[in-house]
């Protein structure tokens, strides 16, 4: 298993040019005209051939940073939280200090992920994972309070559902954990929600596939541009 990066640096530089946990919704998005990859697919798919034939000169700005910015500061306060609610005490918080990057071993070199909170066994192996979301809008949290099941995540929150699958993938783990958290919700229990995802063998064999068609379709635009 990968260590956890000294710094975020680190971080982009081992997620440069390959799929990432976090973006790999977009490849299942269908075309209208019955095509395999929709037209934000494509996009996803010719940024990672730039990414492999470009350097990293800075570090890329992710969308909606005010967005982003709300779940770095209340991120913690959700795992303290989320400890206290299940008592798993020997979960390891990554944070966004010291993230770790782990590669889709099928398809190493190509895609990975980076998980918010795991279990680490004796053995060295991932048994446990969680996914911690903080919307800075706090209609998104009231909304998940009322969802019961991993299926309910798959309807309203597809781009997390398919994260938490790769991540699943990746780390061969048995059950992830989604966690939504919001310290404004006045009623303490309402503050955060805990949903167990198992893993969706369907779902991830089409995952799976699509991801090795992505890395197809990256090379031969990387091919056709080399060879100009």
């Amino acid at each position: 298993m990968n260590k956890p990066c000294t710094n975020q640096d680190d971080w982009f530089l081992q997620r440069y040019g390959k799929f990432t946990s976090s973006e790999i919704y977009k490849l299942l998005k269908d075309d209208k005209v019955g095509q395999v990859f929709g037209a934000g697919a494509w996009t996803y798919i010719e940024q990672k051939a730039v990414e492999r034939t470009t350097h990293l000169a800075e570090r890329p700005e992710l969308e909606e940073v005010k967005a982003l910015l709300w779940g770095k500061v209340y991120e913690y306060p959700a795992y303290a939280a989320y400890v206290e609610a299940t008592k798993n005490h020997t979960m390891t918080y990554l944070g966004t200090e010291t993230p770790l990057f782990l590669e889709y071993e099928p398809l190493a070199k190509d895609c990975g992920g980076s998980p918010d909170i795991i279990n680490i066994t004796s053995s060295n192996s991932i048994d446990l994972g969680a996914e911690i979301k903080c919307p800075k809008n706090p209609i998104f949290h009231f909304r998940r309070l009322v969802w019961k099941s991993q299926w309910d995540i798959l309807q309203h929150y597809p781009l997390v559902y398919a994260q938490m699958q790769h991540l699943l993938m990746i780390t061969g783990a048995v059950e992830w954990h989604f966690i939504s958290y919001d310290d404004r919700q006045l009623l303490k229990k309402n503050k955060i929600k805990i949903i167990e995802v198992k893993p969706d063998k369907k779902f991830q064999d089409n995952l799976d596939l699509r991801i090795r068609m992505a890395i197809k379709e990256r090379d031969k635009l990387i091919q056709s541009h080399t060879n100009q």
